[in-house]
């Protein structure tokens, strides 16, 4: 938003404000993926994790 507000172009502007609605966009996703406290846990995964080289 703040490089936006300095753009020296009308052009320049709208790439930047449709950068910070994507990255608007993928906070709000991550924020509704988060566990929440007192959630239940997660259940055991069905692999087993592989052994560090």
């Amino acid at each position: 938003m703040r490089m936006a507000a300095r753009a020296e172009s009308a052009a320049e502007k709208s790439v930047y404000l449709s950068i910070a609605d994507g990255w608007r966009k993928l906070a709000a996703e991550v924020q509704r993926n988060e566990p929440r406290e007192g959630d239940s846990p997660q259940e055991a995964r069905s692999f087993k994790p592989l052994k560090e080289l």
